[in-house]
């Protein structure tokens, strides 16, 4: 997993552009949509269209930098992600914090799959909840 922007992009493809994305990227505590990272970058002279935001989000993800953690809305979360190997997410709806966790899926379902002559080729898991600094918050679900 990259662990910084020039690893992402690669020292010598690193242009002012690219550099804002990656700290405008840093900046959020936890998951954003592209739209919300295009609407933090339009507040600095020089914004970046939206298919150069586009555009960095996939190498960003490719390298690892960032990595899709569930949606909102119907529109892709993103968040900075330094766990590395198999992994899933939780995403605080309140807030949008993100934590890895390990992946649910055990044996138990690959046989059962198995059984059916069916093949699991990939898997997709996001837990979606409110974190404990939300519920600390006085988090309900009226509220939101």
């Amino acid at each position: 997993m990259a662990r910084d922007a020039r690893a992402a992009y690669g020292a010598h493809r690193m242009s002012p552009q690219r550099e804002r994305i990656v700290h405008a990227v840093e900046s959020f505590d936890g998951a954003f949509t592209a739209e919300e990272l295009a609407q933090t970058l339009s507040a600095h002279p020089d914004t970046p269209g939206q298919a150069t935001v586009y555009r960095a989000l996939t190498a960003l993800e490719e390298s690892g930098f960032v990595a899709r953690v569930g949606e909102r809305d119907g529109a892709v979360l993103y968040a900075r992600c330094d766990t590395d190997g198999h992994h899933h997410h939780l995403v605080c709806i309140g807030c949008g914090h993100v934590s890895a966790v390990s992946c649910p899926v055990d044996e138990s379902v690959i046989r059962a799959a198995a059984r059916q002559r069916f093949v699991i080729t990939h898997h997709e898991v996001t837990l979606y909840g409110v974190c404990r600094s939300c519920l600390a918050a006085g988090w309900t679900h009226e509220a939101h």
